[in-house]
């Protein structure tokens, strides 16, 4: 009721009536949002509803888990030049339904993946269309350009607009210039940035793709920082939705920013018009900088299928880790023929521990003595293959070799151990003499190339490592590609890139303490959804949460031994790289001679149990042999694991667990051993920072 004063003493009282007229006449001539269509996953636990919005080309969806709304209308569109239209019109929906297996050429998660979805494809009478697949554990958006010219895209908007305020797990894009080397470098990029951001330009344009998880409220996150992808949503009721890109080509890579209080929006790095080559020849981080950006994100055919947008959804977070969503996604492989040359395995690198070997009668450092005792030590220990990492060449030429290093001679040795050889190489050095440079060293026995510095997720970055690869294929080389951004499934299309970095991993244990186990923990839920991550785990100098130190040519990681050995089961990597010193492997021989046999490709993997950032129990087959690995935080649990599912009737067991004082003294582990039967409960003790890998050997007929 409204005070009779109220209704004296205000003028405006009087004109009440005719304001309520005015909104209503406004209101009813609003544009109103028409259902489109609906779509159901093959279960009918997720369901997508699709809107047009008449007051722009753009449409607007929503999503549904178990009937309750969880992301509320959220636009999607694709803004190009010269198509000037105010409204998407439809011209027909065509349904289809796919359940079909196929096998990826490397099994980084599993040999075979089951491909089952309900899809529509919605054709406009515009050149466009819209395909949308629902998956069991999600749904995936592409637009179809069906133009006869040329497209320049101007943007592409796709928003994530959970139901109310929810957390987020995040990496961020931009680098902290005080967390790693290069600070000078780091702060000319900045200078740069700035300067693209005074002419218009929004989103970053070059970031390391290394940086920590964070866990906020999306409210809480500054609405003027860059997102990595995969980016993981969990709700206020216990959903979870993961959000990913595939197929990634000839397009740039996808950025997130908070654009509302709970509302997630994409951005991209615009079109590079000019780049700046650097001029010192000194600095072996020498980079590629876009000098002059375009107001535009892609140049492009007008006949394509553009990248998709994913969204995993979920009430199981360990469902996360097991998922193939982004790889059946991807386009099937370009490389043809025989790719027998493709092989993965172990492979060591010097680069942390800067070759500070013992124990030896020769000086170690980057020389071919220190070189063939890594070869050595791969024979020894079954390792496939070793890294001869930055410093074989100098100021940044390949022209200048460094004297101490004969790589005849160690791939000359490295043929008679039957170890193979990998070989470092900046992006920008390399791509001055590309194919010449790769027929050579392949030429010498080179199998692996890792290429390094490209930091950069714009469409001429994405598509220099589409012509990278295409190029070590030329030669039968893997690639494992450094300072990049996750994969999103470009090892199914290219998989001789076998591996790919996109993750702040062990090396940061070199001059900083952010490699923490709740970021480990943090990974297999984020990145790990888009593809293989080269960790490079393996430090055998661990250490307490409060005992960490930073000591020059002696890193140690935070967490436990069995921490260490358990990335070798948790993290998906065809080519598993150790990254400690040999020297004290050498020491271990049981230990190393277990690790040396744990497989990189895997017939099944299977995720028990397991929550972000604290803990993952991942069980994987690799040849009729289980092998089951966990991660653990900060905080001490324990676990049990029912055997019963795998259906052993006897088994013989070993493994490494966390010893009984790891919490005190993180290298402390036990090597066990053990038989059972399948009808058993495995207790588990996790120490602080712990983990553990366990092989069951089941007896056969």
């Amino acid at each position: 009721m409204i005070p009779n004063q109220l209704k004296a003493n205000n003028p405006l009282f009087i004109l009440l009536p005719f304001f309520i007229v005015l909104i209503l006449i406004y209101a009813c001539q609003q544009p109103v949002d028409n259902k489109i269509t609906e779509l159901l996953s093959p279960d009918k636990k997720i369901k997508v509803q699709l809107f047009s919005a008449k007051k722009n080309h753009s449409l607007q969806y929503t999503i549904s888990f178990h009937d309750t709304m969880l992301v509320e209308k959220s636009s999607i569109s694709l803004d190009l030049e010269g198509e000037d239209y105010d409204q998407l019109i439809i011209k027909d929906i065509q349904a289809f339904h796919v359940d079909t297996l196929f096998s990826p050429i490397i099994a980084a998660k599993r040999k075979v993946f089951r491909d089952h979805y309900n899809g529509i494809q919605i054709n406009f009478e515009q050149a466009l269309a819209l395909e949308i697949r629902m998956y069991d554990e999600g749904l995936a958006f592409r637009w179809i350009g069906k133009s006869n010219h040329d497209l320049k895209v101007l943007n592409e908007t796709f928003e994530v607009n959970p139901v109310r305020d929810a957390n987020l797990f995040y990496a961020q894009y931009e680098q902290d210039a005080t967390a790693g080397p290069g600070f000078i470098n780091f702060i000319k990029r900045k200078i740069l940035q700035v300067k693209n951001y005074l002419k218009g330009k929004k989103a970053p344009s070059e970031s390391a793709f290394e940086t920590p998880y964070q866990h906020k409220k999306i409210s809480e996150i500054d609405k003027n920082s860059f997102l990595f992808v995969p980016a993981l949503i969990q709700t206020q009721d216990g959903k979870y939705i993961v959000i990913g890109e595939s197929d990634v080509i000839d397009y740039p890579g996808m950025i997130l920013q908070n654009s509302s209080q709970n509302r997630l929006t994409t951005s991209f790095s615009a079109y590079p018009l000019k780049e700046e080559f650097p001029k010192d020849t000194l600095n072996y981080m020498k980079q590629v900088h876009v000098s002059e950006f375009a107001d535009y994100i892609a140049l492009t055919k007008g006949k394509r299928t553009f990248p998709w947008r994913v969204l995993m959804i979920t009430d199981q977070p360990a469902s996360i880790p097991a998922s193939d969503l982004i790889q059946k996604l991807a386009s099937p492989s370009a490389l043809q023929g025989d790719l027998s040359w493709i092989k993965p395995g172990q492979i060591t690198d010097e680069w942390l521990t800067n070759i500070n070997l013992f124990n030896v009668d020769f000086q170690s450092g980057k020389n071919t003595a220190s070189y063939k005792y890594y070869i050595d030590f791969a024979k020894t220990f079954g390792l496939e293959y070793i890294m001869i990492d930055e410093g074989w060449y100098l100021n940044g030429t390949l022209k200048n070799l460094n004297k101490n290093i004969n790589i005849d001679s160690i791939a000359t040795y490295a043929k008679e151990k039957n170890v193979g050889l990998g070989l470092w190489f900046n992006a920008m050095v390399l791509n001055e003499n590309l194919e010449e440079t790769l027929k050579t060293y392949s030429s010498k026995g080179v199998n692996v190339i890792l290429i390094d510095f490209i930091n950069r997720n714009d469409q001429k970055a994405m598509n220099y490592y589409v012509k990278i690869a295409e190029a070590c294929a030329r030669y039968k080389l893997m690639l494992n590609i450094h300072s990049a951004p996750a994969p999103a499934g470009f090892e199914i299309t290219y998989p001789n890139a076998i591996s790919r970095e996109g993750v702040l991993g062990s090396e940061w244990n070199g001059w900083s303490p952010l490699v923490t186990p709740n970021h480990d923990l943090t990974i297999p839920f984020t990145r790990m959804f888009s593809g293989p991550l080269d960790y490079e785990p393996g430090l055998l100098e661990n250490s307490t949460e409060n005992g960490f130190q930073n000591i020059p040519d002696r890193p140690m990681s935070q967490g436990t031994r069995a921490h260490q050995i358990a990335m070798y089961l948790i993290y998906d990597n065809p080519l598993q790289y150790f990254v400690g010193n040999p020297s004290q492997g050498y020491k271990e021989p049981k230990l190393m001679k277990f690790v040396g046999n744990i497989p990189t490709t895997w017939d099944e993997t299977i995720v028990l149990d397991g929550k972000p950032s604290e803990y993952i129990v991942t069980a994987r087959l690799k040849d009729g042999i289980w092998y089951i690995g966990a991660l653990n935080n900060w905080k001490e649990r324990e676990l049990t694991i029912d055997l019963s599912k795998f259906k052993f009737k006897k088994y013989t067991l070993t493994g490494i667990i966390d010893g009984i004082n790891s919490n005190r003294y993180a290298a402390d582990y036990v090597m066990t051993k053990g038989i059972g039967n399948g009808k058993e409960i495995l207790k588990i003790r996790l120490g602080k920072g712990g983990g553990g890998v366990w092989r069951f050997e089941s007896e056969r007929p």
